[in-house]
């Protein structure tokens, strides 16, 4: 049988490991952006890029928080044209857009402009926590490092 001061040197190590542990959550979610937005990409005439108009990204609240609103321009509605992805600036892939016949006019308090629709992507929720252990969550959290790219050419 353990003595009783075992038992409280256990719990209190306990409570000791998980303030740590929420710390340091917190300082990840909580760590700013580790690049600049500035600079935009060459021009290339066959490559389109959307900035993020707004980005949502809150993981622990389950699937389907974590993504990008993009304002588009009516011409990539219905196109066949072209092939679109999209981007978010630290990782080294990028997510295909499926359907993109949204005729969302407004979505999570964004308006689209005259001649825009809104276009919502999602990313997994695993990215943003890869983000978040990486340190790089300050970055997912700024719509400038989330880019929606038009590829001229048929998919």
């Amino acid at each position: 049988m353990k003595p009783q001061g075992a038992h409280k040197t256990i719990g209190t190590a306990s409570v000791g490991v998980a303030l740590m542990l929420a710390g340091i959550v917190a300082w990840l979610l909580n760590k700013p952006a580790t690049s600049d937005c500035g600079g935009e990409a060459p021009a290339d005439h066959k490559v389109h890029e959307i900035r993020a108009t707004k980005v949502v990204v809150q993981p622990w609240l389950g699937e389907h928080q974590v993504y990008g609103i993009f304002m588009v321009p009516d011409r990539y509605k219905h196109s066949k044209n072209y092939t679109v992805a999209m981007a978010v600036r630290g990782l080294d892939r990028r997510f295909a857009v499926g359907e993109r016949v949204d005729k969302q006019y407004v979505v999570d308090d964004v308006l689209a402009g005259p001649g825009h629709y809104l276009l919502r992507i999602y990313v997994p929720t695993r990215v943003a926590l890869w983000f978040l252990v990486n340190g790089l969550f300050g970055d997912l959290r700024r719509p400038c490092n989330w880019t929606l790219v038009f590829v001229e050419g048929t998919p």
